[in-house]
């Protein structure tokens, strides 16, 4: 005979179906509602069982997670299913948000042929670190009256109290601290020995002040009295990294059939497909000749995974890298950036946009704004172009701008005179690639100065400056962007194919020799130069400059 423990604290629907469906197997359940629940959720729960014989209601005691209540919900179902039935050989305790994955004969079985085994994990705090999250020996050497969940402030500081005054209470002396899962199957002649021991309210008292005592209360008396313990519960439960039980939906039911063990948790409310299968009275016709947990492992091992590391290129609000991680924000797939060439190419975005599956934004990181392709507002993802939001997290931005459209190739214009904080992140990216015109910061020169030479002479140090720091950055050892520095003299004189050059450091989508061989360079640029400063740094580019607007103005007069 199998006794139930059903502790109950929502979902009355669905646990009427649990119960009534282990009561038709022939199993005897205790029922146990937290006091929390309505009247109204009560009723409906009662209406839904309806008089079944071999299901029998606990006293209402209202249960806060990680407290003693949870343990006496327990102990008052136990009492009620030894008075009712002596015959009782096993007793299992579930939750309403479990679900049998065997045939309950199989489970009939199961057990008789294993009679004097005790299916509960009781790992010992002194030989594994079973915790993942919280307190670990501290459950049992500090004092814990507070709810960790309603009272976590005070909780956190009577802890530090503790700890300050290097509080360490004393388990009973033939106890051995264990901690394991809450579900479990104990045989009669264990429960009977944990029940009737004499001791067992000054172990009720002690473990009122440990943390989450329905993990630690039973696997500690089990690991005492228990012939023999198999760490094999028969729940078959999957934890993420930080200790929650993972939740299994419709799409897990194949998957269900092949698992270990003879229950499931924790199923999502709205599974009916898996309610459907499981408690159908016909499952064993349905089940597999042979059972293998293998690929349902394989799943969770990745989505723990995912949980930790994420998607490549994705961050995450629960993932966010904070001020002492490491820095993990991989772009999503690769991409262009290109500093000074779409100065020169002034038909370089459109030509780029034209092309399928390629994105050609303006200057994504201007100081004053963000130009998205198009000159639209809001790009897909929802980010906009408000420079505010922005520079609170440019790198962020960046991923994100990649990651919402990394089914195409995006490129977009930089500066990398500016300083921007999004610099470092970019040479430093093995996805970006970036081509650059060393010599850009004399044509911006020019601009700003209105091709005058005077007023350019003011600003020439710190332009040398900044494009100086730029050199030493594009060639430190610690980049790993793919880096293009091309000279705009070498382009100008032909002693360079730029097309050849640029089109190999680009992804295939954009290979295309045409797009860069139509270069534009402002007129009175040359003469610029001559009266800026006429050493031999800047002759040989005022030289090539000079040509070059001659070959044009020659071209123009043709046509």
């Amino acid at each position: 005979m199998i006794g139930v423990v059903l502790l109950a604290h929502e979902q009355p629907r669905r646990t009427a179906q649990l119960a009534q469906h282990m009561a038709q197997q022939g199993c005897y359940v205790a029922i146990h509602v937290d006091a929390r629940t309505t009247d109204t959720q009560m009723a409906d729960l009662m209406a839904l069982v309806g008089g079944q014989p071999n299901i029998v209601w606990a006293p209402r005691r209202r249960c806060d997670w990680g407290m003693f209540s949870l343990v006496e919900a327990s102990l008052d179902c136990l009492g009620l299913l030894f008075d009712r039935w002596p015959g009782i050989t096993h007793v299992c305790q579930l939750s309403g948000a479990c679900l049998p994955i065997k045939p309950i004969p199989a489970l009939f079985d199961h057990l008789e042929r294993h009679r004097d085994v005790d299916f509960i994990e009781a790992v010992s705090v002194t030989e594994d670190s079973w915790v993942v999250d919280g307190l670990s020996v501290e459950r049992f050497t500090l004092y814990h009256p507070l709810s960790w969940r309603r009272r976590r402030w005070l909780f956190d500081r009577n802890v530090r109290l503790q700890r300050l005054l290097r509080v360490r209470r004393k388990l009973p002396s033939e106890l051995v601290p264990h901690i394991g899962s809450q579900w479990w199957c104990l045989s009669r002649r264990t429960l009977d020995l944990i029940l009737g021991d004499p001791k067992l309210p000054a172990y009720c008292r002690y473990f009122k002040t440990t943390w989450i005592p329905d993990e630690s209360f039973f696997q500690t008396l089990a690991a005492h009295y228990s012939q023999r313990i198999t760490s094999a519960p028969l729940h078959y439960v999957r934890f993420d990294p930080q200790g929650k039980p993972y939740v299994f939906y419709d799409d897990h039911a194949e998957l269900l059939k092949h698992a270990d063990g003879f229950f499931a948790r924790k199923i999502w409310r709205g599974a009916q497909k898996l309610y459907d299968t499981f408690l159908d009275p016909n499952l064993a016709a349905h089940m597999p000749r042979y059972s293998s947990d293998g690929p349902l492992n394989q799943r969770f091992e990745e989505a723990k995974l995912r949980h930790v590391k994420g998607r490549k290129g994705l961050v995450s609000h629960a993932r966010h890298p904070g001020r002492y991680r490491k820095r993990a924000l991989d772009t999503a797939r690769d991409y262009v950036v290109f500093d000074g060439l779409a100065e020169v190419l002034p038909n370089l975005t459109d030509d780029l946009n034209a092309k399928p599956g390629v994105i050609a934004h303006g200057r994504l990181f201007h100081p004053a704004r963000v130009e998205f392709a198009g000159g639209v507002d809001q790009t897909t993802g929802n980010l906009p172009a408000n420079p505010a939001i922005r520079d609170y997290g440019p790198i962020h931005f960046l991923s994100k701008a990649i990651w919402v459209e990394r089914r195409k190739l995006q490129c977009f214009a930089h500066d990398f005179g500016d300083n921007n904080p999004v610099d470092t992140f970019l040479r430093q990216d093995p996805n970006a690639r970036i081509i650059w015109l060393e010599d850009i910061w004399l044509l911006r020169l020019f601009r700003i100065a209105n091709g005058d030479p005077a007023h350019a002479a003011s600003h020439l140090a710190a332009a040398r400056r900044k494009a100086r720091q730029a050199r030493e950055a594009m060639a430190s050892t610690h980049n790993n962007a793919v880096v293009l520095g091309l000279s705009l003299a070498d382009v100008l004189t032909g002693r360079l194919d730029i097309a050849t050059q640029v089109t190999a450091a680009l992804p295939a989508e954009i290979k295309d020799p045409g797009l860069f061989s139509s270069v534009h360079i402002p007129e009175g640029f040359g003469a610029f130069l001559q009266d800026l400063a006429p050493e031999d740094a800047l002759a040989a580019l005022s030289d090539a400059v000079t040509a070059h607007e001659r070959v044009r103005r020659m071209l123009r007069r043709k046509t």
